[in-house]
């Protein structure tokens, strides 16, 4: 079975969009096996897309919280950093 999540975030400029995929991204490395994590900034949007190949629903939600953690993280930092 193949499960797939497709999450967009909204930032208010492209440059702060950008600034938190860059540093995420790194973190999608060490995804598990049988999960491929797509990234991209267009427009001001954070689009992600989380598919898992034959792998439990619950190593799916688990690296989507992951994902979450890292973003609302990543986000907080830059977000300081550029006022």
């Amino acid at each position: 079975m193949i499960y797939e999540i497709a999450i967009e975030v909204p930032f208010d400029y492209e440059n702060l969009c950008l600034g938190v995929l860059n540093a995420v991204k790194p973190d999608n490395i060490t995804a598990p096996s049988g999960i491929e994590i797509e990234m991209e900034c267009r427009n001001a949007v954070l689009r992600i897309t989380v598919r898992g190949f034959d792998v439990g629903i619950l190593t799916i939600r688990n690296t989507v919280d992951d994902i979450f953690m890292h973003l609302l993280s990543a986000y907080r930092v830059l977000q300081i950093l550029t006022k």
